[in-house]
């Protein structure tokens, strides 16, 4: 059998590596829960999405035809479609509300 001391040399230099590593490792950690907490806020859901590209489909459908939103949605309590003229363009707001909140509120700007 070899000695024990052989067996459990630890240099000085092996206490240093390890301790650079464990910087690396939590400035890397630190930098992967900035991005992740950047990435993965409420604004960024899927259902923020979702809701977005219902309103924009709702303003193109009023562009079509006025009335082919109360035609194409059941739910056309949740949707509010104003109007405004400003000179010379009109302003279109366009607000939903789904049962768990309301979103936030997309202006459109259309030339007459």
């Amino acid at each position: 059998m070899g000695s024990l001391k052989n067996c459990y040399s630890v240099k000085a230099t092996s206490l240093l590596e390890s301790v650079v590593a464990l910087s690396i490792i939590s400035i890397c950690l630190y930098i992967a829960v900035m991005v992740y907490s950047a990435v993965f806020t409420p604004k960024t859901s899927a259902r923020v999405y979702s809701s977005n590209n219902k309103i924009y489909e709702a303003f193109f459908l009023h562009q079509i035809r006025p009335d082919s939103l109360m035609e194409r949605y059941e739910d056309a309590d949740k949707w509010q479609i104003e109007q405004e003229n400003e000179g010379g363009s009109e302003k279109i707001s366009v607000h939903y509300k789904d049962s768990i909140q309301q979103y936030a509120v997309i202006f459109f700007y259309v030339s007459k």
